[in-house]
Parts: structure tokens; C-alpha cells; sequence
């Protein structure tokens, strides 16, 4: 079987169906932008069942017209003048014919290099290391060495991908996951492939996404905290946010507890169950290390936003200081763990998307709006057929 460029393709194909403002130019000083207004708690509000209704038929719509193929799908919204409101459509395990939940977990790929970056921006405030700390400064020497200039990348070019660190997926290594997905990796399996290949470019002269970046960011953690990346996440993140279905399941763990969607991919015709990679794909990367909800998603990113899990303002500013980072799908920017996307009419989403195997995940913030919207889909496919159609819906209900 081929394996589909799943890894390669984050943050690729979000909002394909709207042709939004181009940036162009490869600047890497970014310019700030004012703090959203948090809108992802859950509110008390009662939902109005007309949008409701509106916002059903267009997921299920989604789901049953031929050109998309994922067998389920999930939405959460969420505003202050909206209320709350969870739909699904579709199945969230073809085999059984069990029906989409709004509770079903599920592996939300490169939404992890989110978690990654507010660990990593609290080990700063605290001051074990800074942003423009060079390579060499955070990671042992035959690390930091395998990599040209490493003494002119910075812990910040890591989290807005300007290091110009290569990629480390190609077409074997993406046989190789689809020959053996529950293989247990190791990080320096990725570190030598990458450092195999040339820079894309000099230290910060650029935007390329890499998930090397982010394996070395895990690195980093481990290294200041004697701990493991997944141990930092869980301690300064999921456990004092209380997200009760998010986990990061150690490497060897292929299992998903509980109400849970299953993840397809489409090989000859069939759709074959591929729920079961290995967490350790990507390492901190993502791949198949985070399982989470939708609402889940939607707390994570309200405390992000809000500053909940920062000491310092500034610290937020510089996770939203985004440098220019035009990218298939509408991206427009790229912060420290964070993406901007600007629609045709203007309006701004500051969120993260993730793919991986079998999966597709989105969670975003709509500043003017205050507005919270996440998706996930069980198939590695374009979300657009979900967020669009909302996204039209709830603009036209919302000011700003």
C-alpha cells in the first residue's frame, strides 16, 4: 500500500475552497498582533435550534456528498451570543456501524506542536533557557552538530519553522509507517534522516514547516527538565486545564480508551482501518501522539488565547508574533506553535490544524467574532467541506 503524504501535508490544505489574501516575501520579523478576545468556554446560552438545524444539515451534507470520503465527522461552536453547540454526522466506525459521537476522541496529529510550544514558552518564563538561545546552548553537541549553522538557529526559528532544518518524511519513510504502523520510533531516527538532506535555507532566512523543528523542541524539554516531553504536556498543560480526554499515549500504547472514532484510509477502493499507529510517529512532532475532543480542543485553545497558561502578556505576544508564511490552504502566518488565516472578506482565524493517519483536526478563534469553532474528520482528508459551509453560517449570524 502507499502510503498518502500525511505528515508532509500539515497545515497544507485547510480552507482550499476560499482564495484568501495573499503574503508574499519570506521576512522573518513578524509583526504583533493585539490579544483575542477568548471565546472557546462553553456558555449557558441556549443554542437557537434554526442554527442549529442549519449547521446539522450542512455537516451531514458534508459527510454524504461524493467528493469528500471521510466516513464521520464532528463540529463544536462556541460565542458568547451563540451559545454552545456539538454536532456529528457520519460513522465513527464503519465495521459496526457505530454512529459519530460528540465525545469520540480521536488522534489530532500537529495540533501537539501547540501543546509543545506553551511548554516550551513557560520553561522561557521561568528563565531555563530564551527564545534566541542557539542550537548548541539547548541541545547536546552531537545534536546541535548534525545540522549546518546550528549556532545561528534559535529556539524561536524551532517553533515558527524559519530554521530552514529540513523535513525528515519522504516516500520510503512513508512506506515504511504503512507497511508497519505500529513500529515503536525513535527520535533520532528522524534527526538523521533529516540531517541527511540540505538546509531549505539559511538559519531564518525563511518559513518551511518541519517537523524536525518540533522533535528538536521535545529534545529541548527533556533536556532543561530531566523529564520526558510528554510528562512536561501532561503536568503543565492537560492536567491543570482539566482536559479529561486528552492524553499522549507512550510509545508501544496503539489503544484509544473509551468512545473513541476510528481512522480510515482509502487503499484500491476499500477503506481500511489504520486507527492503530503507533504514538511515538512523529514524537513531539504529533503524528499520532495527541488524543483528544473537539471540546477538548476548544478549552486548550481558550487558555491558550486568553493567557491562561503564561505568566506574562508578553509571553503571548511573542507566541503571536506571526512572520509571514503563505502556505497551500489559506495560511498567511505562522507564530510560535500557532497559525493566522485570513478569509476574503478579511476575517481573521488564529488556530492549529492537524493531520495524520486516519485523521484530520482543526480548532480555531475568530477574534472580531468571538467566535470558537473545531472539527475533526476520520480520514485524512480536505476539512473544507465541513469548515466553509459553518463558517458561512455563523458569519452571517455573528457582528464584526
Amino acid at each position: 500500500m502507499r502510503a498518502c503524504r500525511w505528515i508532509s501535508l500539515v497545515c497544507s490544505i485547510v480552507f482550499v475552497a476560499l482564495t484568501v489574501v495573499a503574503c508574499a516575501g519570506d521576512r522573518t520579523e513578524g509583526e504583533r498582533t493585539p490579544q483575542p478576545v477568548s471565546t472557546a468556554a462553553p456558555t449557558a446560552k441556549a443554542f437557537d435550534e434554526g442554527l442549529a438545524s442549519q449547521l446539522q444539515a450542512a455537516l451531514e451534507a458534508a459527510v454524504e456528498i461524493p467528493e469528500t470520503s471521510f466516513p464521520g465527522a464532528i463540529l463544536y461552536v462556541s460565542s458568547p451570543d451563540l451559545g454552545t453547540w456539538i454536532g456529528t454526522a457520519g460513522l465513527g466506525e464503519v465495521e459496526a456501524g457505530t454512529p459519530m459521537r460528540p465525545d469520540d476522541k480521536f488522534r489530532a496529529g500537529s495540533i501537539a506542536k501547540t501543546f509543545v510550544s506553551v511548554v516550551t514558552l513557560q520553561l522561557v518564563e521561568e528563565g531555563l533557557f530564551s527564545l534566541d538561545d542557539p542550537l548548541p546552548a539547548v541541545l547536546p553537541e552531537g545534536i546541535a552538530t548534525r545540522f549546518p549553522d546550528s549556532d545561528k538557529i534559535t529556539v524561536r526559528m524551532l517553533l515558527n519553522h524559519s530554521s530552514g532544518i529540513p523535513e525528515w518524511i519522504s516516500p520510503a519513510v512513508e512506506e515504511e509507517i504503512a507497511s508497519d504502523p505500529t513500529k515503536v520510533w525513535d527520535v533520532n531516527e528522524f534527526l538523521e534522516l533529516a540531517a541527511g538532506q540540505p538546509p531549505y535555507f539559511a538559519p531564518g532566512a525563511g518559513y518551511h514547516y518541519s517537523n524536525t523543528d518540533y522533535n528538536l523542541l521535545g529534545l529541548i524539554i527533556e533536556g532543561v527538565t530531566g523529564r520526558s516531553w510528554r510528562d512536561e504536556v501532561n503536568e503543565r498543560v492537560i492536567k491543570p486545564l482539566h482536559l479529561d480526554n486528552t492524553m499522549l499515549p507512550e510509545p508501544g500504547d496503539v489503544s484509544i480508551p473509551g468512545n473513541h472514532a476510528h481512522g480510515y484510509a482509502a487503499t484500491s477502493g476499500a477503506m481500511i482501518d489504520i486507527t492503530a499507529v503507533d504514538p511515538s510517529m512523529a514524537g513531539a512532532a504529533g503524528g499520532g501522539a495527541l488524543v483528544t475532543t473537539v471540546s477538548d480542543l476548544a478549552r486548550f485553545l481558550n487558555a491558550v488565547l486568553s493567557g491562561e497558561l503564561f505568566q506574562n502578556v508578553e509571553t503571548l505576544d511573542d507566541m503571536l508574533t506571526f512572520i509571514d508564511a503563505p502556505d497551500q490552504g489559506g495560511q498567511v502566518g505562522y507564530g510560535l506553535g500557532m497559525q493566522k488565516y485570513v478569509l476574503p472578506d478579511g476575517t481573521e482565524i488564529i488556530g492549529t490544524l492537524g493531520m495524520t493517519a486516519g485523521y484530520v483536526a482543526f480548532v480555531g478563534d475568530l477574534p472580531a467574532q468571538e467566535l470558537t469553532i473545531a472539527a475533526a474528520m476520520n480520514r485524512m482528508d480536505d476539512p473544507t467541506p465541513v469548515l466553509v459551509p459553518a463558517l458561512q453560517i455563523l458569519l452571517a449570524k455573528l457582528p464584526g
